[in-house]
């Protein structure tokens, strides 16, 4: 026989009610506010965050994170005020300025900057990006501590986050995509560690979700990947419910206050024009035969377009064809001398229907055009010295700067000064990225052996690291398919990958393992398998992976 107290309990812990609790009403569901759970788990938290707890207990990866500061701390002390590209500028101008929402980037990296202008320091930025790198690092190695890696495995996963000279690139610049990071891998690993949540953190992760759509647009398909978990760990229609309302509700929010704005129910006016410049790639008019409004928009009539195809497997062809931002931002590009010039609706419509046509019309050119750049991800990214590969240089990316970027930094930060190197500091970090860096054969290594096991271990913990994975190829795919190459944006990819693989590698919880509340079915959390409560935890934990098997 079933015993009551373990079966109220064990439905306590998926976030659903007792049997004999259920009703027949549909709306409002019922949800306990009891707060003492969540404060018990706080408190736990804390109490194994203290410096002795996590010298016990974590001993490695403290080690670890702790060295990783360095070259942080070198990074900020050599490139001063940060690290820019002309996008840097952008965004500060539209932290100054939240209303009206731009028609080319979405506000959410903005809005972190905006909440972060009353201090006047671009070194706060990047400070604050610094601790976000090692928070994924430390993400990274407490899921994984808590499903069952060993410290040193969970350590290892973590260490291209924290170490890798391109993710410190990052972090040092006035960009959005260490902040889109941790996002979605907060949300991702609240589904790892609670795989059947509570109504809350249902809503929590769509938050989040919604938030990471509106700091990159990429953001936004990872919301179908966790959909489809939940449905495979059959969380139930109100948690599934509450998820997809916490993410669309905002991002409509937006849309409508974008529609107010410019009449478009978007979140930009530049999706199409991003899409179009992408098939520039492989786009024949000759084949698409587009009417005459978009004939103007064919990649031969634009300016600078080569008058001969590139020959066939010219190594030199392809390090030096035209890219898509070399079409989108070209001076003479048609959307900026047609009847209504700039980025706009009218221009972004035409953009997306020529774009649609011409994949309509070449789908295998547009899928081998997307493929070869993923593979070029993997294996033409590795010792370019240019920014584009998150490279530290002497000279600043963008010199000179326009009146405009002066103007926009000095409005932000109370600066006007270009990025400059400080000596000795920014000679160390030339030294340091040239041996440390995560090489693109080993991310393609990762992906590939994390796809292999998560196929093979899917009964198991391969659903888990499926959901990474699928997050991690999202990141890598997508921009790609969108927009082009660059290498900055797949940087988003390897956190995720490298916790799949993570994932994908364990066959049992470890003893000892540190556990969570939710696998424990306790409030309280277990640092040690000497603590209190973690023998039952560690009990609870074994069972759901044999159940899983």
């Amino acid at each position: 026989m079933t015993d009551l107290g373990t079966s109220q309990r064990r439905s306590a812990d998926d976030g659903s009610a007792p049997e004999r609790q259920r009703g027949w009403r549909l709306w409002p569901p019922q949800t306990s506010w009891d707060l003492q759970p969540v404060v018990a788990w706080v408190r736990g938290a804390a109490a194994s965050l203290t410096p002795a707890a996590l010298w016990r207990n974590h001993r490695l990866f403290s080690v670890v994170a702790c060295v990783s500061v360095i070259p942080r701390v070198i990074a900020a002390l050599g490139f001063k005020p940060a690290l820019f590209i002309q996008d840097s500028f952008s965004y500060m101008k539209q932290s100054v300025e939240l209303l009206p929402l731009s028609e080319l980037r979405p506000a959410g990296y903005p809005l972190m900057l905006h909440l972060l202008q009353p201090f006047h320091s671009l070194l706060l930025v990047t400070t604050l990006q610094h601790l976000m790198g090692i928070g994924l690092g430390a993400i990274i190695y407490g899921v994984l501590r808590t499903r069952g890696l060993p410290a040193w495995g969970a350590t290892l996963a973590a260490v291209p986050t924290l170490f890798d000279s391109r993710q410190i690139w990052l972090e040092s610049s006035i960009l959005p995509d260490t902040l889109f990071t941790l996002v979605l891998m907060i949300a991702v690993a609240i589904l790892i560690v609670r795989p059947k949540p509570a109504i809350w953190q249902a809503a929590i992760v769509g938050l989040l979700v919604s938030w990471a759509s509106v700091i990159r647009g990429n953001g936004a398909p990872v919301i179908v990947l966790i959909l489809a978990f939940l449905l495979i760990q059959r969380v139930g229609w109100k948690v599934l419910t509450a998820c997809l309302a916490a993410f669309a509700i905002p991002l409509a929010t937006y849309a409508l206050i974008f529609f107010a704005e410019y009449g478009q129910l978007n979140i930009t006016n530049s999706t199409g024009l991003f899409l179009w410049s992408r098939t520039t790639s492989f786009a024949n008019c000759a084949v698409i035969k587009p009417p005459a409004s978009l004939v103007p928009l064919c990649p031969e009539n634009q300016p600078d377009h080569p008058a001969l195809p590139a020959p066939a497997w010219s190594i030199d062809a392809l390090l030096t064809e035209r890219t898509p931002a070399d079409y989108l931002w070209d001076p003479g590009a048609w959307y900026r001398v047609d009847a209504h010039p700039g980025i706009n609706a009218y221009n972004n419509s035409l953009a997306m229907q020529f774009a649609e046509r011409a994949i309509l019309a070449q789908p295998l050119d547009y899928l081998t055009t997307v493929g070869k750049e993923v593979l070029l991800t993997f294996f033409a990214t590795d010792r370019p010295d240019g920014y584009l590969s998150g490279h530290f240089t002497v000279a600043p990316h963008v010199d000179p700067m326009a009146p405009y970027m002066r103007y926009w930094e000095n409005r932000y930060a109370h600066a006007h000064s270009n990025t400059h190197v400080v000596q000795p500091w920014a000679y160390f970090m030339f030294l340091y990225q040239l041996p440390v860096w995560f090489p693109g054969w080993v991310f393609f290594l990762v992906m590939a052996a994390g796809l292999v096991l998560v196929i093979r271990r899917w009964r198991g913990w391969g659903r888990y690291a499926g959901l990474a994975w699928g997050v991690a190829a999202v990141n890598l795919v997508v921009p790609i398919a969108m927009v082009e190459l660059d290498y900055r944006y797949a940087l988003s990819a390897v956190p995720f990958a490298c916790l799949a693989l993570g994932l994908a590698c364990i066959r049992k919880p470890a003893p000892g393992t540190m556990v969570t509340p939710a696998a424990a079915g306790t409030p309280a959390v277990s640092g040690a398998a000497g603590t209190p409560g973690a023998a039952g935890a560690q009990a609870a934990l074994t069972a759901e992976a044999s159940e899983a098997d």
